[in-house]
């Protein structure tokens, strides 16, 4: 069986999808090889060049047009393509969604047969509406008031502020377990509910 560790972020740099220091460190230890790790962020083109930090505050701005443009048609026209092709391309797939992810995800309005055999692991969610069909599994962190107004029941409760989910150890733990259950064909994607 095939596997694929993908991220799936809002864009704070709209002109490269280069994974920052942070995402390649986080997919760095997880039990996972090369070939089954995606080295891009969404919308998954080449990067066009190495990581440049981006000021939060123009970040912000960036994502949250990100996550209003995802409530638009013309998003899932322009991305669910890619997206689809990352998603199908292996066995399985866990996409790490962070914070508006899991609303870009939903945005694409991806159909049945992309979503089987996705599992998703929302870390800091801040999405108005779920993705149908996927299975997900979403962690929150006690000092992250963001998520926590929109991320009413979690799956999992940690010590983490919304920018710092990749650096906790509780958090790795939860995607390596998840990545467990994601490798085994005989065991659920996931320990709840499809959503």
């Amino acid at each position: 069986m095939r596997l694929r560790v993908c991220f799936l972020t809002g864009r704070s740099d709209r002109s490269n999808t280069a994974l920052s220091p942070e995402q390649r460190a986080f997919l760095d230890a997880l039990p996972v090889g090369i070939d089954e790790r995606l080295d891009v962020n969404f919308p998954y083109a080449p990067a066009s060049g190495p990581w440049r930090p981006t000021p939060l505050p123009l970040a912000s701005v960036r994502n949250a047009r990100d996550y209003l443009a995802a409530r638009h048609p013309r998003f899932a026209l322009d991305h669910a393509d890619a997206v689809r092709d990352v998603l199908t391309a292996a066995d399985r797939t866990l996409v790490l969604a962070g914070s508006c992810g899991l609303e870009l995800l939903a945005g694409l309005r991806l159909e049945a047969a992309a979503a089987r055999s996705v599992h998703v692991l929302a870390y800091g969610p801040v999405a108005r509406s779920r993705p149908l069909g996927l299975r997900l599994e979403t962690v929150v962190g006690r000092r992250d008031a963001l998520a926590r107004r929109w991320a009413r029941q979690a799956d999992h409760v940690i010590d983490a502020g919304h920018l710092d989910y990749l650096a906790s150890p509780e958090f790795r733990s939860i995607a390596v377990r998840a990545i467990e259950r994601v490798r085994s064909p005989s065991r659920s994607l996931h320990p709840g509910a499809v959503a």
